[in-house]
């Protein structure tokens, strides 16, 4: 999902941070705002990948020691 936010996806903009108060002076002020709404969206979506990796393989780990473990009884 990191990268459809980092490519600036339309699809994707209500979930930006920033843009729903309104109040924009300019055209320029808000595509500033999203577009640092953007970044920092697809940078906690490639945080939250790397977590979920980390964990996988984590788990991965864990399992195959406790599989070994088993085995030796």
């Amino acid at each position: 999902m990191g990268i459809f936010y980092y490519v600036k996806s339309i699809a994707l903009s209500e979930d930006l941070p920033g843009v729903e108060e309104g109040g924009f002076e300019s055209p320029q002020d808000f595509y500033n705002i999203a577009d640092r709404g953007y970044v920092q969206n697809a940078y906690n979506c490639w945080i939250a990948a790397c977590l979920y990796i980390f964990t996988l393989v984590l788990s991965g780990h864990q399992f195959y020691v406790n599989s070994r473990s088993s085995l030796s009884m």
